[in-house]
């Protein structure tokens, strides 16, 4: 299963977010969402708020978990554009 990799930025939209990642969830049962630095992870954690209501609304089982990821901004990889960030991987099933 190829998981997509959503990434999030401090001014992205949390109702667009969270659209985009229900959308993934239910049509390929899981997403990965990347955020760097406070404001972008704040905007993420709102949305996943947003994102398990509607999963358990709509009868979902799901997981949720984050751990760090290395990650090359610019497409780079010298060490000024490699940057750590958090991966929340959202894993659902529908009862």
């Amino acid at each position: 299963m190829d998981i997509k990799v959503l990434k999030v930025a401090k001014d992205t939209n949390i109702n667009a977010l969270s659209d985009a990642i229900l959308e993934q969830v239910i049509n390929n049962g899981a997403c990965h969402i990347d955020s760097i630095g406070v404001s972008a992870s704040y905007t993420l954690v709102k949305s996943l708020i947003s994102v398990t209501d509607d999963l358990v609304s709509k009868g979902y089982q799901f997981s949720v978990r984050p751990y760090y990821v290395t990650v090359k901004v610019d497409g780079e990889n010298d060490a000024q554009n490699v940057k750590t960030a958090i991966r929340w991987t959202l894993v659902a099933k529908h009862r």
